[in-house]
């Protein structure tokens, strides 16, 4: 017997959960390789503990926290064709497969070339991940579990972040690398051996009768001819088109642009130079503690406020868009608030603690919605037969807008780049009050009718 059809038995109703944790676990190894470059800039500046035997210019510095941008913008594109033959769980775990070779490769090389070109591999990694994970589990889930589901993201999110800021300062450069490794192999042998594919695929390559008998298994009822129904119809409904169609038709386009766009305003609220570069950014400061101390503040803070979306969606009493809304118009008030110290505060005293306060508030304010709520309205509003090459396609524009954001960090004043990212947050929260439309609570085929019947409006 299939090993997780065993789990499946085990867990009964509680497996479709299981699997989603599990899953979404790659966004805990994803985002370890987004906040490598925090602990180990400083151990490459450095001389106690750096392989390379010398300490890295600020172009090299530069190169290392945006390179994994290139690679993440590049990786998604490749993997279209991938994943409409393979299906999401294998592509999935080809793509993990880079890990262990990556890191095992940097904690044993020294040269610095071999770090910028991982780099890139890891970006490779990391834009597969974000493309593929919400499309997955927005097929795996039921659409009254869907949101709050989902929203788990943001805690593993965050406690990738806070895993490489808290063990990448404990561990030496090698044992970091090779912890990341082992870590990995782990992820791939439990995806594989316990995670089914996405019943939507299994309808598409293996028909009605294979889709019946997974989703049995995944929900653990003989009731499943009401989901059963509604996959049929939506893979029925999607008529297979060219990867262009995509900007062939306004019913195309259209989740085409409010994905990508809510994706990119994500970006340009500056969460990714924060997680990037947070020691540096204290070290600008005049904050009383040290700079690795601030960190640990914000990781301890990312960790506590990280079970926010799951609470806040399964409270009802919020919704999607008013959660985007509060969530850019709070982080551009933090951003304008930081550029405003970076211009004209640093040298005031009673100051000092304010840069430490404004981004424990920006975390807050971050994980209250803005983390998961674009990649979960990315996984549903694709309809199916542009799903693979849209998700794609905004991922890739969204690490694309990365990569000149971080790789500018030491070559513009600190103030700019806060009071950009500031005025960005603002212009996204115009975006979603005018264009977003709710999808909670709603089945994939309902949530396509709806951007269709909005376009036609």
């Amino acid at each position: 017997m299939v090993v997780w059809k065993i789990v499946a038995d085990l867990l009964g109703q509680y497996y479709s959960t299981y699997i989603v944790f599990v899953v979404t676990s790659s966004l805990w190894l994803a985002s370890i390789t987004v906040s490598w470059p925090s602990p180990v800039l400083v151990k490459l500046r450095g001389t106690e503990d750096n392989p390379l035997g010398r300490p890295i210019t600020p172009d090299e510095s530069d190169l290392i926290g945006s390179l994994l941008f290139v690679g993440a913008s590049i990786g998604p594109l490749l993997f279209i064709g991938i994943v409409e033959r393979f299906g999401r769980k294998l592509s999935l775990l080809l793509s993990s497969a880079i890990m262990p070779l990556v890191f095992l490769t940097v904690a044993f090389t020294d040269k610095i070339e071999i770090y910028l070109i991982c780099r890139v591999l890891t970006g490779f990694y990391f834009g597969v991940t974000l493309s593929i994970q919400p499309s997955y589990v927005s097929e795996i889930c039921t659409p009254d579990k869907r949101s709050v589901l989902m929203s788990f993201s943001t805690l593993f999110l965050m406690f990738g972040v806070s895993t490489s800021d808290t063990v990448g300062d404990a561990l030496t450069f090698f044992q970091f690398n090779t912890f990341i490794a082992i870590v990995s192999i782990i992820f791939m042998v439990i995806v594989s051996l316990t995670c089914p594919e996405s019943p939507y695929y299994v309808m598409r390559v293996e028909g009605k009768d294979k889709t019946r008998e997974l989703l049995k298994k995944i929900r653990q009822t003989k009731d499943v001819e009401d989901e059963l129904l509604e996959i049929v119809e939506t893979i029925e409904s999607e008529i297979k088109e060219s990867y262009l169609e995509i900007f062939g038709s306004m019913q195309n386009f259209k989740p085409f642009v409010l994905a990508t766009i809510l994706l990119l305003f994500q970006q340009l609220t500056g969460i990714f130079v924060l997680v990037t570069y947070v020691q540096q950014i204290f070290l600008a400061t005049n904050v009383p503690i040290q700079a690795h101390q601030c960190s640990m503040v914000l990781v301890i803070f990312q960790m506590v406020t990280c079970f926010l979306p799951p609470i806040l969606m399964n409270s009802r009493k919020f919704s999607r868009k008013g959660l985007l809304m509060f969530t850019l118009l709070g982080l551009g008030l933090c951003n304008l608030t930081i550029g405003y110290y970076f211009c004209f505060g640093r040298n005031v005293d009673y100051l000092d603690w304010l840069p430490l306060v404004v981004l424990i508030v920006f975390i807050f304010i971050f994980n209250c919605g803005l983390d998961p709520i674009p990649w979960m309205l990315m996984g549903e509003i694709y309809p199916m037969n542009i799903k693979s090459v849209g998700s794609a396609l905004s991922t890739c524009l969204y690490f694309l807008s990365t990569f000149p954001l971080l790789y500018v960090f030491n070559k513009f004043a600190m103030h700019y780049l806060f009071l950009s990212c500031g005025f960005f947050s603002v212009c996204g929260f115009v975006f979603v009050k005018l264009f977003i439309i709710d999808t909670e609570g709603k089945s994939l085929r309902e949530i396509h009718k709806g951007i269709s019947q909005h376009v036609d409006a």
